[in-house]
């Protein structure tokens, strides 16, 4: 298909922004010494001399529609594998400056996937760095309507995932299960709509760093709800003062469990959308089984008997074991849920792993 002249005046267009911002950032003056020791100045002032990590950026994030410069990208995950608490800052102003005025759908979405990545190696850093610097939540690219809500919906993801990482340590048990089923409520958003971009070779690799960070948060949500029933019912006995806290958690499980009976089916038609669309990592993912409904039938009719017996002491597992319900309970928070052959992620561990993070890995083998 022929190039029409408004596509190819756009391409050039793009191509002199590109030059213009990385010559820019070669001859931005650096910082005073007072600026560099903190003593005057804007933060952003402050950050703002490291020119190579800036062309870095700009080069990973080119108006290229076809293409992610995986060198570039290379270059900054490095420096914030080596550094991150020198680099993790300059980084995120980098990736601030380049999205703010951009109207590009390739720019917006090559720093969102860099984002993510970089989010991804600087873990506890960047849980310390709290949400991220810009805002992509209303972006519109006048070009495709499609691709501009896809943006919009990798943001917010992003968004929330700084967000729940801030303020993972506040969060503990059912609460902390429940805060990341809002994550994969979000994660589920990240698709295409409409057919424009659909069989973008940007797009796919997007919903390869998708995938990857979808099944780690559900694979968290799986066993953040097994540990917490496992604490609910498996005691042998509580005391009376601990009762009502015990059914109020049980509540919340229920409600948690429920819920990702939901999610299971949902994840399991995102996963099956993916591999019909082509993305490379849907395809070695494993079967998702939904919870079956008997089986949280049976965990609810577990915790009236415990609320009955709150006043008397007994405990759950004693009522397990009269009603012979000890083994139904042991398969429905280890066997039912989900086909997973990794461990269960440690306690208090975030719900997301950089393991097969395609962009920290490079350029796909798909030959697109």
């Amino acid at each position: 298909m022929s190039t029409t002249p408004r596509k190819w005046w756009r391409l050039a267009a793009a191509t002199v922004k590109d030059k213009r911002s990385l010559c820019l950032a070669r001859l931005r003056p650096p910082p005073t010494r007072q600026q560099r020791s903190g003593g005057g100045g804007s933060g952003a002032a402050r950050l703002r001399h490291h020119p190579e990590l800036e062309a870095a950026v700009i080069k990973a994030t080119s108006h290229d529609e076809t293409r992610m410069d995986y060198k570039s990208a290379g270059k900054v995950f490095a420096w914030a594998r080596t550094s991150p608490s020198v680099f993790l800052r300059p980084l995120m102003w980098a990736l601030s400056r380049r999205v703010r005025k951009t109207r590009s759908w390739a720019v917006a979405l090559k720093s969102l996937m860099l984002a993510h990545g970089v989010l991804l190696c600087c873990r506890p850093t960047a849980a310390a760095a709290g949400r991220l610097p810009f805002d992509l939540s209303s972006f519109h690219d006048r070009s495709s309507w499609g691709l501009s809500a896809f943006v919009r919906a990798y943001f917010n993801f992003l968004d929330q995932r700084s967000i729940f990482l801030t303020d993972a340590h506040r969060e503990k048990g059912m609460r902390r299960v429940e805060k990341t089923q809002d994550l994969m409520e979000l994660l589920m958003q990240v698709r295409p709509y409409g057919d424009e971009g659909a069989g973008a070779r940007l797009l796919l690799e997007a919903m390869d760093c998708v995938v990857v960070e979808i099944f780690e948060v559900y694979s968290a949500v799986c066993s953040g709800i097994a540990g917490g029933l496992v604490g609910i019912f498996g005691a042998c006995s509580a005391p009376p003062s601990l009762q009502q806290r015990k059914a109020v958690e049980g509540a919340m499980g229920i409600r948690v469990l429920r819920r990702a009976a939901e999610q299971s089916s949902q994840l399991a038609a995102y996963f099956e959308l993916c591999r019909r669309m082509g993305v490379l990592n849907a395809a070695e993912l494993p079967p998702v089984e939904r919870i079956p409904e008997e089986d949280i039938e049976d965990l609810e009719m577990l915790l009236w008997f415990e609320a009955s017996r709150g006043e008397t002491g007994g405990g759950i597992a004693e009522g397990m074991e009269e009603d012979g319900r000890r083994k139904r309970l042991g398969t429905v928070v280890t066997e039912n849920w989900v086909v997973f052959d990794d461990e269960p992620a440690p306690s208090g561990a975030a719900p997301c792993s950089c393991w097969a993070e395609p962009l920290l890995l490079g350029p796909p083998q798909n030959g697109l």
